[in-house]
């Protein structure tokens, strides 16, 4: 089961149209019926993609949303006034054929600089709606350098009734968001109205504004919610107990997704937990975490398995939170490391065993208040460059 088609009311696919020179997936569709009410969260970079720019349009306008068209490959970004004709194209070829009783999403990932090759897009935004087309999972067709498909999906009773919650993403390199992840799309059916929208972006803060892999931030980031409302529930109907549930379903979804990107990071062989406690706000505590994620000494140093924990305090002091050293404690895979601005005795061999784990951690005490944040990361390792090296060859 497509996970973004677990809540009533959704269907999804996609098909190679041409665009990636290896054949592969890339156009998909997202279909709501009923119409979705839609919340979005876009990159903040200066220089944003074409889609992104029309997605703004649509999602401040409030209307209901019945389709999300999707191609990866080409990012339909710094392509000047053409870019956005080109997307308008696309809409209106998807109206011809995919009869949309809503707005219409559109998002683009993949090289930079270059044109939408337009014909094979109308070529293939056809074939998407002919029943004997060669059809895939929609999550491959959003894929450009990912390793594995990000999909979750959850249920909850509230009222004792099911909710339904379903997600996809893509994302693997060039993430450092500060709005969302590459590109995320999320389901529900649950009726949510437009006022969700503050609590919808506290939970991409803690998600996907929560991670990074090479401390970039993309033209074309995007992450879509939409709410359509099929399992005849309306959220603003519930109990905050129900309702604070439903958040927190909603947050883990989120949370999963985003960490799975940080797995599939470019050359990735660790994931990396970040935590910051005793900070004296949550500003300060992201601060810090974020800081020691973007480090390339310290995502370095757990590609090698090394308990470099120099790395971490100095990449910590460097990001205007004051600091005090006589306050810090510091730990690396559980076991400490530093404590009081000084050096703790602990077994290197046993820690550097705990290093070559998959999945490694770092827990700073700032030991100045009682806020704290957690952030996900990756280690940085020879392939990333290899990868990033030969991006458009």
């Amino acid at each position: 089961m497509e996970d973004v088609t677990y809540p009533k009311g959704f269907t999804a696919w996609g098909l190679s149209a041409g665009i990636k020179k290896n054949g592969n997936p890339d156009l998909g569709v997202l279909v709501s019926e009923p119409p979705a009410q839609a919340f979005g969260a876009l990159t903040t970079n200066a220089v944003q993609a074409a889609p992104v720019q029309y997605c703004r349009r649509v999602l401040d306008g409030g209307s209901a949303v019945s389709h999300v068209l999707v191609n990866s490959g080409n990012a339909n970004a710094c392509t000047g006034a053409r870019g956005l004709t080109d997307v308008h194209a696309e809409v209106a070829a998807l109206r011809e054929v995919g009869s949309p009783r809503g707005e219409v999403l559109v998002s683009s990932t993949g090289v930079i600089g270059e044109y939408l090759p337009m014909e094979k897009l109308f070529s293939g935004i056809a074939n998407l709606f002919e029943s004997g087309a060669a059809k895939s999972p929609f999550v491959q067709a959003i894929m450009t350098t990912d390793t594995f498909e990000k999909k979750t999906q959850a249920s909850l009773l509230v009222g004792g009734r099911e909710v339904r919650i379903g997600g996809v993403a893509k994302g693997a390199g060039m993430i450092r968001p500060n709005m969302a992840t590459m590109l995320c799309y999320l389901t529900t059916d649950i009726a949510l109205e437009r006022g969700y929208r503050p609590t919808f972006l506290d939970a991409v803060t803690k998600s996907f504004n929560s991670i990074s892999v090479d401390g970039d931030m993309s033209t074309n980031d995007t992450c879509v919610l939409l709410a359509n409302g099929a399992s005849g529930i309306a959220y603003q109907n519930l109990s905050d107990i129900d309702r604070k549930a439903y958040d927190q379903a909603l947050r883990s979804v989120m949370v999963e997704l985003a960490k799975a990107i940080i797995r599939d990071g470019e050359g990735a062989t660790k994931l990396i937990t970040i935590e910051a406690v005793g900070a004296p706000d949550d500003a300060s505590a992201q601060d810090v975490c974020r800081a020691i994620a973007n480090s390339p000494l310290v995502k370095t140093a757990f590609f090698g398995c090394d308990a470099n924990w120099g790395r971490v305090l100095a990449a910590a002091g460097s990001c205007g939170v004051p600091l005090e050293t006589e306050k810090l404690a510091l730990e690396f895979c559980g076991i400490g490391v530093m404590a009081k601005g000084a050096a703790l005795k602990y077994d290197e061999a046993d820690l550097t065993a705990r290093m070559r784990s998959r999945d490694v951690s770092v827990r700073v005490d700032l030991g100045m208040g009682l806020s704290h944040w957690t952030y996900w990361t990756c280690d940085l390792s020879y392939d990333y460059v290899k990868i990033n090296a030969a991006y458009r060859t």
